[in-house]
């Protein structure tokens, strides 16, 4: 094999390793798992990772910019209670959707404010704005769910289907490409890309970086707002610890995110590549009989082999 071979190859290998590691996995779970493989299940998968997909796609724009945001799992929960309080308390389903996501775009915006305008970094301030986010949340519920009747109309986002289509699946892809579409083909999205890559360089270019890194904080919390809303619908009630399970997996899948086809760099795709294995994982050793604490260690051991398989075949590619 030749280098231009060689190095097509490790190219290949290197961006699509923990595709291919997934596919081995769904393979391995089709052959030994009955039912895994059936069309219902499938389904079933890809409605379990929806709202992973939607939180974990907002993250991946923190970490595009190189910043980190640990709020989004409890401005998740608490957009989920305050999408309860309106909805039961008689408000319209655009009131119930929209005032939630508000309130986690404000949250994003005084992160941002205080991450770029006061020199706190990114992983204080998002620490600090999470410990404030669960006060809130318990200061308006007294740590008790709200229950009540919901309309149809707000069930219909987390339980509705479409044409067959479960909801939470075409919100799920909406906000995918969308993603997709911001961070490859806007003048923001790019502009996000060139400050993780180097900060400096592109505010001396003449862009308002601080501007886009307040962007990037605040699409973080509002698609954790936007999370909590759909959890709400989904759960028919509003509890304020719905969202908590959400912090560990987002970072999985983020991550596993930067091991698909830029390798090292955070991108939506990737991102979803990455809540498909956590969700195939949980799916098929759920199937299996295995404790959930089994299931945790497979998600961490998955993701270290991913990221290693990657990171050992890009420092070859770059050594070529």
């Amino acid at each position: 094999m030749n280098n231009k071979s060689k190095t097509s190859a490790q190219r290949f290998i290197t961006r699509y390793a923990t595709i291919m590691a997934l596919a081995f996995i769904v393979l391995m779970f089709s052959i030994f798992i009955k039912g895994f493989a059936a069309p219902k299940n499938l389904i079933n998968i890809l409605k379990q990772i929806a709202l992973l997909t939607v939180i974990a796609e907002g993250f991946t724009m923190c970490l595009i910019v190189d910043s980190l945001d640990m709020s989004f799992a409890n401005v998740a929960c608490l957009s989920g209670i305050i999408s309860a309080r309106l909805i039961l308390s008689g408000q319209p389903t655009a009131v119930a959707v929209l005032v939630p996501a508000l309130v986690g775009a404000t949250i994003g915006l005084c992160s941002g404010l205080l991450v770029t305008k006061v020199g706190i970094s990114s992983l204080i301030t998002t620490l600090s704005m999470s410990i404030v986010a669960s006060g809130l949340n318990y200061w308006i519920t007294g740590g008790i769910s709200l229950f009540g009747a919901m309309p149809e109309s707000f069930l219909m986002f987390g339980r509705g289907q479409i044409l067959g289509i479960p909801s939470l699946i075409i919100i799920m892809f909406i906000f995918l490409i969308a993603s997709y579409v911001f961070v490859s083909k806007t003048k923001a999205g790019l502009y996000l890309q060139a400050i993780g890559a180097n900060t400096e360089a592109t505010k001396l270019s003449g862009i308002n970086t601080d501007a886009y890194k307040i962007l990037a904080l605040m699409i973080c919390s509002t698609c954790a707002a936007f999370t909590g809303v759909l959890l709400t619908s989904k759960l028919g009630a509003g509890n304020p610890e719905a969202a908590s399970g959400y912090l560990t997996d987002t970072f999985c899948a983020a991550l596993l995110g930067t091991t698909v086809i830029h390798v090292g760099l955070a991108n939506p795709i990737g991102t979803f590549v990455g809540a498909l294995m956590i969700g195939v994982l949980n799916n098929g050793m759920t199937l299996a009989g295995a404790q959930y604490y089994m299931q945790d260690i497979a998600k961490g051991l998955i993701m270290i082999l991913s990221v290693s398989i990657a990171s050992s075949q890009a420092k070859k590619f770059s050594r070529n």
